[in-house]
């Protein structure tokens, strides 16, 4: 299966001003970091509770609850070295998609993988695997909090998540895997805020999936290997 179909997608970025996450009970929400309210103001805007029942989930990060492991380490280095039990629970790498399942009771298939810069096509590449496994849809979901203080490089926020299926309907986009390519075009450019976000390249996707926008015959996933080579996808649906 090379070609994966967009039925709806939802981007979110530090200029839309918080997440309201609305999926999240309003309890629950308050005691989410920022990085699973962003996952969660995406997954609500692009799919409904009862849709989301229905697709397995593949959540992308680079850095996980960096945030979070920032502010524990700092109580364990002041006052009496005790940890927050609510921070501690939620600093767990699969946080966000835990709190998905418990707002949104989904007992189906949810995996989060990291990959650093290589997380965007660790992602495509497992929620294809699902698709072709039988999965009659994916929720893909990327996102990265901002990098906190004193870790560098600083770089902002951004989530995406994508409804994912293997047949082509109205309105959706294709996009068809190409693979490891030698001939991989330049990376396609980002704002100044995020160039230094592993997931940059799940920007310049949604930037294609846009009403409107250019067919992609090959846009790039990752940088280079160390063999010159880099993961590429094909925007080239729109109907």
């Amino acid at each position: 299966m090379s070609t994966l179909y967009v039925q709806a997608w939802s981007l979110w970025t530090a200029e839309q001003g918080p997440p309201r996450a609305e999926l999240l009970p309003p309890a629950q929400r308050r005691r989410c970091s920022l990085l699973s309210r962003m996952v969660a103001e995406v997954v609500g805007a692009t799919v409904d509770a009862a849709a989301l029942a229905r697709h397995a989930i593949v959540c992308g990060t680079g850095y996980g609850e960096i945030a979070t492991t920032v502010e524990l380490l700092a109580m364990m280095r002041e006052g009496d070295g005790l940890l927050s039990p609510i921070r501690f629970a939620g600093s767990v790498h699969n946080a966000p998609a835990g709190q998905l399942a418990i707002a949104a009771g989904h007992r189906g298939r949810s995996t989060t993988v990291s990959a650093g810069a290589h997380t965007v096509v660790a992602v495509w590449l497992e929620a294809m695997g699902l698709l072709a496994a039988g999965s009659d849809a994916v929720l893909a979901v990327l996102a990265d909090e901002p990098m906190p203080a004193p870790l560098q490089p600083r770089h902002d926020g951004f989530a995406l998540a994508l409804s994912l299926s293997r047949q082509a309907t109205a309105g959706s986009v294709g996009v068809r895997w190409l693979g490891s390519r030698r001939d991989a075009p330049a990376a396609a450019r980002v704002p100044a805020a995020l160039q230094a976000n592993p997931l940059q390249s799940a920007w310049s996707l949604a930037q294609a999936l846009a009403p409107g926008a250019a067919p992609q015959p090959c846009l790039r996933l990752e940088p280079d290997d160390e063999r010159g080579h880099a993961h590429c996808v094909a925007v080239e649906r729109h109907a």
